[in-house]
């Protein structure tokens, strides 16, 4: 399994003007990870992925980087593109980034985004919010911008413009439980997806996390009920569009529902597919509590060792994908 070079900067200064991470370290990111959030990111205004968009939200990530000593590093393809494909691939891979990040750093396994019309808000006078929310195990929420550049590092401007959607916000309401989270400083980010030199070798692909400084003003009202249940509908809505059976398979005492497609398996837990498909939680009752019955779900899950194996995408929120060869090796 391949790395990437992961460094943290306290703010926009510290990022623009003297580029000295506080923190740094490299951390493996399986290909299935690519095809996974391949899926979720096209589920974009909540209509259905094909499986030809998901080959080409999936591929465009992927043929933006290679394999090399151990890391993922550029690619021709990508370095050398004509500059609106860079741009349409640099933005590909700030997404892809940011949900990496989320779930590896912040530990939020279900990242929503922001700037999907669900959300209600009320910025004014031609005001921004964030690309994405998500919220980890202790309910502290997290704000985060995604940027992507295959140059070293991100441009001033383009941070400066990111701070400002970030700072935009100054509470969030959760419109099913009337909770109110207030994001602070260090829970908002802007993830940049860039390539520079590390450990010796050349463009290695980094991933910059900045947390500017700013308080905003705005609030802005998600239903969290309503967002899990479509951040699952992307992926239900994918593998009953492959219009096969699905073999239902155990791992640890936990059954997934499992689909092959081509080389690829994708899997998710019997129990969250089934409270999908039964009707409990639709429109009419606003999907109320369908995101505490997946969390304790997730909550009870033990995951084998193997899951951290090369070709096996993340599974905390008890979605699964990975080369069929992968499954059948690792988990059995």
């Amino acid at each position: 399994m391949e790395s990437v070079n992961y460094e943290y900067f306290d703010s926009e200064n510290d990022y623009s003007k003297n580029p000295n991470a506080t923190k740094h370290r490299s951390f493996n990111v399986s290909r299935g990870d690519f095809s996974k959030y391949a899926i979720l990111n096209g589920f974009y205004g909540k209509k259905l992925i094909s499986r030809d968009a998901r080959k080409f939200y999936s591929s465009m990530c992927r043929m933006a980087v290679k394999k090399e000593k151990g890391f993922y590093v550029i690619s021709d393809e990508y370095e050398f593109a004509e500059t609106s494909y860079k741009n349409v691939i640099s933005f590909a891979m700030g997404m892809l980034a940011t949900r990496i990040i989320a779930n590896e750093i912040y530990n939020i396994n279900k990242l929503y985004h922001f700037t999907d019309k669900s959300f209600k808000g009320t910025l004014v006078n031609g005001k921004m919010a964030p690309d994405w929310i998500g919220v980890d195990g202790q309910k502290k929420v997290f704000l985060f911008e995604s940027k992507g550049t295959c140059n070293k590092n991100v441009r001033k401007k383009t941070i400066e413009h990111a701070k400002v959607q970030l700072n935009n916000v100054g509470s969030i309401k959760d419109t099913s439980t009337n909770q109110m989270y207030y994001p602070q400083k260090d829970s908002k980010h802007v993830i940049c997806s860039c390539f520079d030199a590390y450990s010796g070798i050349d463009k290695v692909w980094n991933i910059h996390d900045v947390d500017p400084e700013g308080k905003g003003e705005v609030n802005l009202e998600i239903n969290f009920d309503k967002e899990c249940f479509m951040y699952y509908q992307a992926f239900v809505s994918y593998v009953d569009s492959l219009n096969q059976v699905y073999q239902c398979e155990s791992v640890k005492n936990q059954k997934y529902y499992c689909w092959v497609y081509e080389d690829e398996k994708y899997c998710i837990l019997e129990e969250i597919y089934n409270s999908m498909k039964s009707g409990q939680f639709n429109e009419q009752n606003r999907y109320r509590n369908f995101n505490n019955y997946v969390n304790e779900k997730l909550s009870d899950i033990e995951y084998p060792e193997q899951f951290s194996h090369d070709g096996i995408s993340s599974y905390e929120d008890g979605i699964v994908v990975c080369s069929s060869v992968s499954w059948r090796d690792k988990l059995h």
